[in-house]
């Protein structure tokens, strides 16, 4: 299929990426520090307006979903040519590392901004080919909508002329973060990088422990 192939390139393109640290945080990050991994924080974590999706299972996909684990969430769609593939790779390098090293892991989302074209099966299929842990979600284009606001993510259709297609969908290029009370904490904006990734989920799951515990 050609989101495998695309994302094999991607990873093959991050793969320098992974040397970047090999550091794991050893006490709590500040948010500045945080931010050289890409991350931004918001000054407080921001709730998420009641949604009611379902993910490519057809099981219920709800603020329930969000809860007790880190969730990084991107907007994309299986036709998308450069950056869902990219995006979706790097979050499956990253995953990969940390379960490899033992480390926790954050629960990666897919959410569907082009629900029109992107059956169930066809979305499973794609998130699967990422990482058999991903999650895809889709629902009513306007369901969507409303549950990007809240996640401050924006997507608009763009017609393209003499194309099969007939569209391709504008849509933000950041990953929103979940915290475990599945509050809006902040984004990672790109260049995404599948070690940087792995190293903030390191922080923030200490970081987390270290205020709760």
């Amino acid at each position: 299929m050609k989101w495998v192939v695309a994302a094999l390139l991607a990873l093959g393109l991050v793969g320098g990426g992974l040397a970047f640290t090999g550091l794991a945080p050893e006490r709590g990050l500040s948010d500045e520090e945080l931010a050289a991994f890409g991350f931004t924080a918001f000054p407080e974590p921001r709730t998420i307006d009641a949604f009611a999706l379902a993910d490519a299972t057809g099981q219920s996909f709800d603020i329930d979903r969000l809860r007790a684990r880190w969730s990084f969430v991107f907007f994309g769609y299986a036709n998308c040519p450069d950056i869902c593939p990219t995006t979706m790779a790097v979050l499956g390098a990253a995953e990969a590392r940390l379960l490899a090293d033992g480390d926790p892991t954050f629960q990666g989302i897919l959410v569907s901004v082009d629900p029109e074209r992107d059956a169930p099966d066809l979305l499973a299929d794609y998130v699967a080919s990422f990482s058999d842990n991903f999650v895809g979600v889709t629902g009513s284009p306007p369901a969507i909508a409303a549950f990007g606001k809240s996640l401050h993510a924006g997507f608009a259709k763009v017609p393209v002329a003499d194309s099969a297609l007939e569209y391709l969908m504008d849509h933000s290029s950041h990953i929103a973060v979940v915290d475990p009370l599945g509050r809006h904490c902040g984004f990672i904006r790109p260049p995404h990088d599948a070690q940087q990734l792995a190293t903030l989920t390191r922080a923030l799951v200490q970081r987390w422990d270290a205020r709760t515990g």
